[in-house]
């Protein structure tokens, strides 16, 4: 008799790149695929990290960040309701546990978290400035800030402080993606919108002044 194993894990690779259709969704935004896989990228997580994932939205970063650091911590902070239940309930389906939901705003909730080696920022708000100033008390030296970046306003206060603080490696990248879709018997591309990916790594020079 022919055996079957059984395998329940939704996500059974190591590249980074979950199709959006496995994420649980509703109403708050999610960072699509691609711009995500770009984004781990500029976090160069290793296995025993801990980071922050600031407006973590559906989880879908801390997932992706979770599966990464599989000796470290992920602590997705969410003031969103439906955010924390979305993260939640990822949370078991691709069944990651080393992920701790904070549910409330930035900076405000994140003087009792540990120490970060990186922190990710999906969703600032108006807080932005505030939020960055208070990583920077507490981010390791030569420990990466990523921010994710829809409006280009966001994107010039983000690169000004970066600047401003002295961060070295400051990189900028602009996801610009279109999938192709089925019309009739033909296709054609569908854009999504762009996204800006800003990293930088924080060195000695300002913060040990």
């Amino acid at each position: 008799m022919k055996m079957s194993h059984r395998n329940d894990k939704v996500w059974n690779y190591t590249t980074p790149g979950i199709p959006d259709d496995l994420f649980i969704r509703g109403e708050v935004p999610m960072t699509k695929q691609e711009a995500r896989v770009i984004t781990l990228s500029r976090l160069r997580l290793t296995e025993d990290m801990t980071v922050w994932d600031i407006g973590a939205g559906t989880g879908s970063i801390s997932i992706e960040m979770a599966l990464q650091c599989k000796r470290g911590k992920v602590y997705a902070i969410e003031r969103n309701p439906e955010g924390i239940e979305l993260i939640t309930k990822n949370m078991e389906k691709f069944q990651v546990y080393n992920i701790e939901v904070i549910e409330g705003s930035a900076p405000e909730v994140l003087d009792k978290l540990p120490v970060p080696d990186r922190i990710m920022i999906g969703g600032a708000g108006e807080q932005l400035e505030e939020i960055l100033d208070y990583s920077d008390k507490v981010l390791k030296v030569n420990g990466l800030i990523v921010t994710n970046c829809i409006t280009i306003e966001t994107v010039y206060d983000t690169l000004n402080w970066l600047e401003k603080h002295e961060y070295e490696d400051i990189d900028v990248v602009c996801v610009s993606v279109a999938r192709a879709k089925k019309v009739g018997k033909r296709h054609m591309f569908q854009g999504l919108n762009p996204i800006y990916v800003i990293s930088g790594r924080k060195g000695y020079a300002y913060n040990l002044s």
